[in-house]
């Protein structure tokens, strides 16, 4: 965090006109905002919102949290499931609470018969995620379907899951993110990862830049800058990547700039 504020403040004392910053701790970026604006600075912030930041680009976590929530309703119910989930979330942060709370009020306003059997803290590492994954199957092996805050938390839950030798068909795992290799490695091998919610990082890269610019020339920005998001699974996974032999798979930025609000 201390490093992050001081090339935040080292780019602020070489007169940038917008300061875009991916906040490790948003509270703690407070006082660099709150620099910035003094100076006339603009500020965008990613991943985390910061008060008095000019605009917030990125997804809606707590949104892209419902429609985890809704696909696997929907899902389970066509497969005639009553699931025992296990959440592996990260509460710590703020973006992380937010896509549990969606998925589970996704889950409470379906016809789903459910149970949120435990909620576990993988801290976004797949190292973490598989050790207290390991430990609530071991109390819980009647559980059937894992739900994770990152690519990394829902496959360390499955290698759990396969390492306590329960039987892989019938669980189905569902992430959010979809960032890169891990998830798209999953989702396209023969694995139970049946569906992440993409957020699309390299687009919401993309409207980093297209947001900066715009604030450069005086434009006014809502404060939030909301990117796009949906479910990706292996049915429509080649709607939004060029899919090869393996991942890295390269995006297909129109097909993903035409789920913006028109």
């Amino acid at each position: 965090m201390a490093a992050q504020i001081s090339k935040a403040e080292n780019l602020l004392a070489q007169g940038v006109e917008v300061l875009v910053l991916s906040p490790v701790d948003a509270k703690a970026m407070g006082p660099v905002v709150r620099q910035a604006k003094a100076a006339g600075t603009k500020v965008i912030t990613e991943s985390n919102p910061v008060p008095e930041a000019d605009s917030y680009v990125g997804i809606d976590n707590y949104a892209g949290g419902v429609k985890a929530g809704e696909w696997f309703a929907e899902y389970a119910q066509a497969k005639g499931l009553d699931p025992q989930i296990l959440i592996v979330g990260f509460p710590n942060f703020e973006d992380c609470r937010q896509r549990v709370d969606g998925f589970k009020d996704a889950l409470a306003a379906s016809d789903l018969t459910y149970a949120i059997v435990q909620e576990v803290d993988g801290q976004g590492l797949k190292e973490k995620a598989f050790k207290v994954a390991q430990d609530a199957l071991t109390a819980n092996p009647h559980i059937d379907a894992i739900y994770g805050i990152n690519d990394d938390s829902t496959t360390g839950g499955m290698a759990a899951y396969k390492a306590a030798g329960l039987d892989e068909a019938a669980l189905t795992a569902i992430g959010f993110g979809f960032e890169g290799t891990v998830g798209q490695t999953a989702l396209t091998g023969d694995t139970p990862y049946a569906a992440a919610l993409a957020m699309f990082p390299n687009f919401v890269g993309a409207a980093m830049i297209d947001a900066a610019l715009q604030l450069s020339k005086g434009k006014p920005l809502p404060a939030h800058y909301e990117t796009p998001t949906i479910v990706v699974t292996r049915d429509n996974l080649s709607r939004f990547y060029e899919v090869g032999t393996e991942p890295p798979f390269s995006l297909k930025v129109d097909a993903v700039r035409a789920l913006l609000p028109q």
